[in-house]
């Protein structure tokens, strides 16, 4: 997954629970025996319009965190309670500096407050400080070691770092003290899921999707677990529940589109995920990375050679897309740009001579003699004297070291790569016009089907083009 880190899922969950429980739980509650009834006969006074209790929690109820927030500063005290209802508020309000200052001085009054600690613990998260956010967990579950929420962060940190038996023995704590702890059961879930005990995982994630069945995070587990487990069916309903949810989240569509291409071979599904993605957010490298892949396989070579640029223009440092880019160029027979694709893909991968090989078969392709002979001689600079592919160039400059280098090939023990090697001989006979031998040898290299080597493609796109009579 994502694209989105498991812990920052866990902790925007945790923040939604906690802040407004911090705020709204323990707001004093009145009582029976605090309401006035009427006696017979007397007529109520109208309601009192100064801020009480009752009216900020339905304020944080309905979402208005800064009225809450106005009205809770004209009746705060000075007490535990109050101040970590405060804090609670501000928090949710996004006021995290002063939350920090309430904080401080209801811990410097009391500095074995659990619930004031784990407030604070989540200020220090959201300021970036992860030290002072374990070290401020910590104390918490120190001072209560049933508080519940505290113990889920703490587990979803360790989750966050790999540390799966830790992270393990915190949810496993929270979720003994608070069954229902939504941040427990899905952080306790993805640490079983990356132990593999898919089943298990599965007990808690099905807890969690039932508690909050409008999480959409809770569906996006599970469906990983269903995935492991073989139920592709079930893991895309799980991930159209959570788009259905929350439908204009792109990662939920990649997500979809990724299961649906790889697990499922819905192909115009995945399709139609990716391009909806794009369209969220036309910044995000990965749905191009995909949907590239996508019209590659569909034979839409210029719908995948843009997005292969706009994924490079995003992201330079994502090479693998280089040769990609090259091998559809190469076959639209843009001879330059597929040489200049290569050469990156080289600067790329600096030991992969092959792809000095292709960008030298790009350059021969366009018929200058001369521009041939002087890139043949710079670019075989780079190639070691022993390496195969050093015998692969010089048999493009020479006329008759093509046997040499040919029996050089034939020896390779690994049918794959003599094959692999095969296709560059089999490029220069056709160029030579000698359409017999290159008709076999591109035979070769295109019956091999060697997954993920250009080669192979670029050989059965050369056959069905030029080769329709043999």
């Amino acid at each position: 997954m994502k694209f989105c880190s498991v812990y920052a899922r866990l902790f925007c969950a945790a923040a939604a629970v906690i802040f407004m429980l911090s705020a709204c739980n323990t707001l004093p509650q009145k009582g029976p025996a605090d309401q006035t009834v009427p006696e017979k006969g007397q007529v109520e006074k109208p309601e009192d319009t100064a801020p009480s209790y009752e009216q900020i929690q339905k304020l944080m109820e309905a979402g208005d965190t800064a009225a809450a927030a106005e009205e809770f500063e004209k009746i705060k005290t000075d007490d535990a309670e109050s101040l970590n209802a405060y804090a609670g508020i501000l928090m949710a309000n996004g006021e995290y500096e002063k939350a920090e200052e309430v904080l401080a001085k209801l811990l410097e009054k009391d500095p074995g407050n659990s619930d004031a600690l784990l407030n604070m613990a989540l200020v220090k998260g959201i300021f970036g400080d992860i030290d002072s956010e374990k070290d401020f967990l910590e104390k918490a579950i120190e001072a209560n070691p049933s508080n519940a929420d505290a113990s889920a962060i703490r587990g979803s940190l360790y989750l966050s770092e790999g540390k799966l038996k830790k992270a393990g023995e915190l949810f496993e704590s929270a979720i003994a003290s608070d069954p229902d702890n939504i941040v427990a059961l899905t952080g306790y879930g993805s640490t079983l899921v990356r132990q593999e005990e898919y089943e298990k995982a599965r007990e808690y994630l099905d807890r969690a999707v039932e508690l909050e069945p409008g999480n959409p995070f809770t569906y996006l587990d599970r469906s990983n677990v269903r995935a492991a487990l073989g139920d592709s069916k079930g893991a895309e309903s799980d991930l159209t529940s959570a788009i259905n949810l929350e439908p204009d989240y792109f990662w939920h569509y990649i997500d979809r589109g990724r299961l649906r291409v790889r697990e499922i071979s819905d192909r115009q599904g995945a399709l139609d995920d990716f391009t909806r993605a794009i369209e969220l957010n036309p910044d995000n490298f990965y749905s191009y990375v995909f949907r590239a892949g996508i019209y590659d396989d569909m034979g839409e070579l210029e719908l995948a050679a843009a997005d292969y640029r706009k994924l490079l223009e995003l992201k330079p440092d994502y090479y693998f897309a280089y040769s990609s880019l090259a091998t559809i160029q190469f076959i639209m027979e843009d001879w330059d740009e597929s040489r200049k694709s290569f050469e990156k893909a080289f600067r790329a991968e600096p030991e992969e001579y092959a792809f000095l090989a292709a960008a030298s078969l790009a350059v021969m392709r366009q018929g200058d003699k001369t521009k041939t002979a002087n890139y043949l001689k710079k670019t075989m600079d780079y190639i070691p004297v022993d390496n195969i592919y050093y015998h692969v160039l010089r048999s493009f400059r020479e006329s008759n070291y093509d046997t040499y280098a040919l029996r050089m090939i034939k020896e390779e023990e690994d049918i794959n790569i003599r094959n692999k090697l095969l296709f560059y001989i089999a490029e220069l006979y056709f160029i030579r016009d000698m359409k017999s031998a290159a008709y076999s040898y591109l035979a070769m290299v295109r019956d091999t089907k060697l997954t993920g080597f250009y080669e192979a493609k670029i050989a059965a796109a050369e056959i069905e083009k030029y080769f329709e009579d043999y």
